[in-house]
């Protein structure tokens, strides 16, 4: 089957691909997302309860995001849940997704402060495993570089209450 693509012009129009990913993946979820994308996608597009969905199924979820105290909070549910978080200081001028190794979304962005459902991006979805390679590829650098969601936490409460 020939790969598909399209690019896709908000957030609002690419958290609705998130959401079809979450609903279609059956193995494994890989993401890189701002602070702002991940509150969005939990409250407004109700993906913590697909991502529950998802690992009592038996997929495994890995995600990369800024932990902070103002998500302490919600990275904590997200973790009781079974997702493995881990935490970068670096700011990506990227967010993505890829779910079984071959749907995937991507967006560039540049001098974003903060994410709405109206701000707009360019994103591209794409059915590729071999786009979504590259992006896995692009996913495991960071990864490796990243702190372990409990363990940024602990620093945070080291610093004071949450």
């Amino acid at each position: 089957m020939p790969s598909s693509g399209a690019i896709l012009n908000s957030v609002k129009d690419a958290m609705a691909e998130v959401v079809a990913i979450f609903e279609s993946a059956t193995r494994e979820i890989l993401f890189i997302v701002p602070l702002s994308v991940l509150s969005i996608a939990g409250t407004s597009f109700n993906t913590v309860a697909d991502a529950k969905h998802f690992k009592q199924n038996g997929g495994v979820m890995r995600g990369i995001t800024t932990i902070s105290r103002a998500n302490a909070e919600e990275t904590q549910m997200r973790l009781d849940l079974g997702e493995d978080l881990r935490h970068s200081d670096l700011r990506y001028e990227m967010f993505m997704i890829v779910g079984d190794r071959q749907h995937s979304l991507s967006a560039m962005y540049a001098d974003v402060k903060e994410f709405t459902l109206d701000t707009p991006i360019v994103a591209f979805k794409c059915d590729s495993p071999i786009y979504a390679e590259y992006l896995i590829a692009a996913f495991e650098k960071v990864w490796s570089e990243a702190v372990p969601a409990e363990e940024r936490l602990r620093e945070l409460l080291e610093q004071g209450p949450l």
